[in-house]
């Protein structure tokens, strides 16, 4: 008798760049249980992400697409909503389900998971065309400026095309409450792969790339380079400190978000003054390296920000963590245990921190063991899979 394939999942994602999305979108479709779930990947265009599936084994649709617009636009410092572009992407929507929907029933997808805001719209508009449930993996916080607007658009959307959405924090989790019950809404926190950033993984290389000695103190941040990162707030602290700390050096490692790298000049104006002692890495793959490399990791969000994938992996590298008070993070930690958590766009006390973290050794240490015990009790990647496919079956089944 033969035996029966497992489901076909599509993971429809909005982008071929890499960024926090791609990257769970990869470590999904490559630790997906095979025996339970086939992932496909499909994408608009060529790229990091596909090139990166494919070499795991990982089947990749490319679906073209036109360019989606902005749903807003910039007036002098202001940034106003542009109807005239949500109705002009409305018809670009229904363009791309239909195109998305072919490749769905060509391939016998049995369910959608969708990834990234425009890539629900017309990722759950295509499994409607093709008869097929479609699970929402919602991993972006929601602007709530214009009275809620964008959020109630989104949250009407989803209570139709969505039979579950998957919330990364519970940041997200709490917007969606207003639009969907308790039973089709799950808190997934992101996972990594615990042996791939692990506190064994070795990161002379990258320390030697940096001019950095074993006496050298390296503090890293790992994000896009954008103003809602703050990256701003951790140069000016490291600068309030650099002179009593000639042995630290301050990295970061990113590029600018879109392609807009204003706030990146902005940061090496403020750094200028340092010299060498901040270092631009601009955007990495090697990761796990570039953590193992590091002494401290200052995560210093202004805005609320969902389990970032920089603050998992630093955790199951087992680094002692800095992070600000911001939603999405510290539910991750308990204070001083496994990190240490400032006010956000509080410089003095981010230089307050980061002094006596630089002058304790022994903090540092406890801080590094805590956060690799806290990685492996919650935040795996196995883990991270597991939870997602235990929505995916409730969407199968039905059950809503």
């Amino acid at each position: 008798m033969a035996r029966r394939e497992a489901p076909l999942v599509a993971l429809v994602d909005v982008s071929a760049k890499m960024g926090g999305v791609e990257f769970s979108t990869l470590y999904l479709a490559q630790r997906m249980d095979r025996t339970k779930f086939r992932p496909l990947v499909i994408c608009p265009e060529e790229g990091d992400l596909p090139k990166r599936c494919r070499e795991s084994g990982v089947p990749v649709e490319i679906v073209r697409q036109p360019r989606l617009l902005s749903s807003s636009l910039r007036i002098g410092k202001q940034r106003l909503p542009n109807p005239l572009s949500w109705l002009i992407n409305c018809a670009l929507f229904v363009i791309i389900a239909r195109r998305v929907a072919r490749s769905l029933r060509q391939a016998s997808v049995t369910l959608v998971c969708t990834k990234g805001i425009f890539a629900h719209f017309y990722g759950g508009l295509a499994a409607r065309m093709a008869g097929v449930p479609c699970v929402w993996h919602v991993q972006d916080l929601i602007a709530e400026r214009y009275g809620g607007l964008y959020m109630r658009l989104l949250g009407m959307a989803g209570r139709l095309l969505a039979a579950h959405v998957i919330a990364d924090g519970t940041p997200i989790q709490a917007q969606w409450r207003a639009y969907l019950p308790e039973r089709r809404l799950h808190l997934v926190y992101n996972g990594v792969d615990i042996e791939q950033f692990s506190p064994h993984v070795d990161g002379s290389a990258v320390r030697a790339e940096w001019q950095a000695d074993a006496q050298t103190l390296l503090i890293g941040n790992v994000a896009r380079l954008t103003a809602w990162k703050g990256q701003d707030y951790l140069v000016r602290a490291f600068a309030q400190i650099a002179d009593a700390f000639p042995q630290a050096k301050l990295v970061l490692v990113g590029s600018p978000v879109f392609d807009n790298d204003a706030f990146e000049q902005r940061l090496r104006q403020l750094a200028e003054l340092l010299g060498e002692r901040v270092i631009f890495a601009g955007f990495r793959w090697d990761l796990p390296q570039v953590l193992a490399a590091l002494d401290i990791y200052a995560h210093v969000s202004v805005e609320k920000d969902t389990s970032p994938l920089s603050v998992v992996s630093a955790a199951a590298s087992g680094k002692p963590i800095l992070c600000t008070a911001v939603e999405g993070v510290t539910e991750l930690f308990t204070p001083d245990r496994d990190a240490v958590i400032v006010p956000p766009k509080d410089v003095s006390a981010l230089a307050e921190a980061l002094r006596a973290l630089l002058n304790d050794a022994a903090c540092r240490a406890k801080l590094s063991e805590a956060a690799r015990q806290m990685a492996l009790q919650k935040l795996s990647l196995d883990q991270f899979a597991r939870n997602c496919e235990a929505v995916f079956e409730r969407a199968l089944r039905h059950d809503r």
